[in-house]
């Protein structure tokens, strides 16, 4: 039986010509005003004439045209691109609408798009998925969280993307799911964006990922880097935990997240490991880490007075 990686990626391919399109293009930037300015008045006035006509491939590169390059047309441009997202009968249609939104940067059709993420063709999903992490959205959260369930993992890979970006704390639970994605793209880019998101409820979940041994190691290794973005202090015991791992290049992550968000507490830790440790690269570190504590902890008190507590001594 073939495994769900393996078949994500006999859907992408045979998808290419479609998915690939809309999801890189949905993440062009903006046409330059250069770019916008070579689009006459007689070439906008055909692409919004053609924006009705019958055969579906016409108002598709009518909608590529006017997405590249009608940046300074763009508010007589985006009432049409919302309509055609929201009623085209053609999935190509509200696909390139949708790719034009994103490329438009068009903050009007944010409920358009919401809508489009529970449209029945996935390609359409993608790109709205793709155009809400161009433009993220507190009001998307929910829809985004509901395709972190969708059975393609095209889709639920782009949901979290754009999830990662709106940082609103009530996409952690649905996100915590997906650590356990049968996909490894999707799993990996749910570790990052609970990291961007930073709220501290993730860190349970990331602490058992990243002291699973059987997971992956590059996920665990991810697992640290998100655990040290997230806020609150108990971040820091948990990697003072870590420093004790049986992978050294676990503790070297460990002891590097703990140079950058350590405080003067986590030094006796990283003392007592820098006596036990065999790894020259990891030693190196953990130097580095307690020098680094320790200066934030000097500037603090200089830039507070003298009366804070002292730094551990080597």
């Amino acid at each position: 039986m073939m495994s769900e990686q393996s078949i994500h990626m006999g859907r992408i391919w045979r998808r290419a010509c479609v998915v690939c399109l809309c999801m890189a293009t949905a993440l062009a930037w903006p046409a330059s005003p250069a770019q916008a300015q070579r689009l006459t008045d007689e070439a906008f006035a055909a692409a919004i004439h053609d924006l009705a006509a019958a055969d579906p491939q016409t108002r598709v590169t009518a909608l590529d045209l006017l997405g590249r390059r009608g940046w300074r047309r763009k508010d007589d441009i985006v009432p049409h691109l919302r309509r055609l997202l929201h009623s085209d009968p053609d999935w190509r249609v509200r696909a390139s609408a949708g790719r034009a939104v994103g490329r438009l940067s068009a903050r009007d059709a944010v409920p358009e798009l919401v809508a489009a993420l529970r449209d029945s063709q996935v390609e359409v999903r993608v790109v709205a998925a793709a155009a809400l992490w161009r433009l993220p959205d507190v009001a998307a959260v929910p829809s985004l969280v509901h395709l972190t369930l969708d059975p393609d993992a095209s889709a639920r890979q782009w949901a979290v993307l754009a999830l990662g970006v709106a940082r609103d704390p009530r996409s952690v639970p649905g996100l915590v799911a997906l650590l356990t994605d049968p996909v490894a793209d999707v799993r990996m880019d749910t570790i990052r964006s609970l990291g961007r998101i930073g709220h501290p409820s993730a860190l349970a979940p990331l602490a058992a990922l990243a002291a699973d041994t059987a997971r992956p190691l590059e996920e665990r290794l991810e697992a640290l880097n998100s655990i040290a973005s997230l806020t609150g202090p108990d971040k820091v015991n948990v990697l003072v935990h870590t420093l004790d791992d049986d992978d050294a290049q676990i503790r070297l992550r460990a002891t590097e997240a703990l140079g950058q968000v350590g405080d003067a507490l986590a030094v006796p830790a990283l003392r007592r490991r820098r006596d036990v440790e065999r790894d020259a690269g990891v030693r190196v570190a953990l130097d580095a880490a307690m020098s680094a504590i320790r200066t934030r902890a000097r500037e603090r008190r200089q830039g507070h007075g003298d009366d804070a507590a002292p730094t551990p001594a080597p």
